[in-house]
């Protein structure tokens, strides 16, 4: 008998990784109750002592108590009732529990071996844990225990890019919107003689204005859109001091906890990946649009000091 306790730290665990370890473990106990009953037909004709089981009295648990963020909760013992309410409900679990477990008895004539395995697996939103006790000596949920460490291990990770760059990421998107109605708002105001000629005075003057006012209306335009992609993806906030000179109390992102942490694709996690690559994808779109923006805000500088001057 060996056991183990899995923590899964700093790791998405999507619903479809949990759908197909749930499945594989129903897939299992089948394939089990149909060796045990193979053999039954086959171990029928002789007699208790001449008899040879592998699976003999297979008893197979797939055990699941769902609580609900309505304050409900329910328990399943068997896979097809899990499943339907797992699919149903998902965005809806606050947390799961499963037991999933064998018994049987292996018999050579007048000896017999009872065998007991179980995985239980505490599911929340930000932490999963689990429990495995397999018998060495038969091992039929070895291939189960394999599957969930590969799922974890090979899970991408939840302090990802999108969240280390949020910063990075929302100020390239938002200047990239921003440029042309600032340029627009910009070159517009030369028609303003005193702007004109101010804007004459320097080069840096123009560039630096659009600049600053293409993030102030990329912040507008889309910001609310971006906060809310990032809403159930970014560490919660913790305690870091009282700035005195400004009085108030400061918070950060609490990144300790965030990598000790995990992401399950349950609950309120539903949508984060796909909330995720949304992220990624506008990141990639608007980025391709900078190069050909610096470009214009150059000619533009030039040509408002060129129109500024020559007035």
């Amino acid at each position: 008998m060996y056991n183990d306790t899995i923590k899964v730290a700093n790791k998405i665990i999507s619903d479809a990784d949990l759908t197909e370890i749930f499945a594989k473990m129903n897939e299992k106990i089948k394939e089990i109750e149909e060796l045990n009953r193979q053999e039954k037909i086959a171990n029928e004709r002789y007699e208790s002592a001449y008899q040879h089981w592998t699976v003999k009295d297979f008893e197979g648990t797939f055990k699941c108590s769902f609580n609900f963020y309505d304050d409900t909760s329910i328990t399943v013992d068997n896979y097809n009732s899990f499943i339907v309410t797992f699919n149903n409900r998902i965005r809806d679990i606050k947390d799961m529990w499963i037991r999933y477990a064998y018994s049987y008895c292996i018999k050579n004539g007048y000896d017999q071996n009872y065998i007991t395995h179980h995985i239980n697996m505490n599911i929340y939103e930000h932490k999963m844990d689990i429990d495995v006790s397999i018998n060495s000596a038969d091992n039929r949920m070895e291939s189960i225990y394999q599957l969930i460490k590969d799922k974890i291990l090979t899970a991408p990770e939840r302090y990802d890019r999108v969240v280390r760059k949020r910063t990075s990421i929302k100020n390239k998107i938002g200047f990239a919107i921003g440029v042309i109605p600032s340029l627009i708002i910009l070159s517009l105001l030369a028609i303003v003689p005193t702007i004109r000629e101010i804007y004459g005075m320097t080069f840096v003057l123009y560039p630096i204005g659009v600049v600053i006012l293409a993030y102030m209306i990329g912040g507008i335009i889309f910001g609310t859109k971006l906060d809310r992609l990032y809403s159930t993806i970014v560490p919660e906030k913790k305690y870091a001091g009282y700035d005195r000179s400004a009085g108030k109390s400061i918070y950060t992102d609490d990144i300790e906890k965030y990598v000790d942490t995990s992401e399950i694709i349950i609950g309120k996690n539903v949508g984060n990946i796909e909330k995720r690559k949304e992220i990624l994808e506008l990141e990639s779109k608007y980025s391709s649009f900078i190069p050909i923006e610096i470009i214009i805000i150059v000619v533009m500088s030039i040509l408002v000091v060129i129109l500024g001057r020559l007035v």
